[in-house]
């Protein structure tokens, strides 16, 4: 990708790019195992808020979807020189069984300043992570390989 983006009349050129994971927690275990699995479709939503707002009103927001490996990049193109707190939401899954949202892996915060120093307009978020109705039979096991005795129970 260029490192400079020139505005072509009539378009938008993107101001930040924030890309991110979603996955189905197949184990409940409240972090990425072994038999976690990435979900394709799913939908994601950015929303952002001026960090210096008295309101705290959603500025703008964005959404994404998830491709084959559960990645989304969602593209801003406001142009209007941001200084925003945002964070990336789970909004749906297509996953059989895998719907549940638990607070706390169900947003990533996600800081857009264009003057921090940073070399890219490419903004990172934490992965995402929605839980299996049931643990797989292997979760046991695959807990105790981590020093675990079971997942915690929701």
């Amino acid at each position: 990708m260029s490192s400079s983006l020139v505005q072509v009349q009539g378009s938008r050129v993107p101001d930040f790019f924030v890309e991110g994971d979603v996955y189905c927690d197949t184990c409940r275990a409240g972090f990425v195992t072994n038999a976690t699995t990435a979900i394709q479709g799913a939908r994601v939503r950015l929303e952002c808020r001026h960090y210096m707002s008295a309101s705290g009103a959603v500025e703008r927001s964005a959404e994404g979807t998830t491709d084959a490996a559960g990645h989304y990049r969602i593209e801003l193109a406001d142009n209007r020189g941001a200084e925003e707190v945002c964070a990336v939401a789970l909004v749906s899954s297509p996953a059989p069984g895998c719907h549940e949202t638990e607070v706390g892996r169900d947003r990533a915060p996600v800081t857009l300043v264009q003057h921090a120093g940073l070399a890219t307009m490419l903004r990172r978020a934490n992965p995402l992570g929605f839980l299996k109705d049931r643990p797989l039979p292997i979760c046991a096991d695959l807990l105790k390989s981590y020093a675990l005795r079971t997942a915690p129970s929701y």
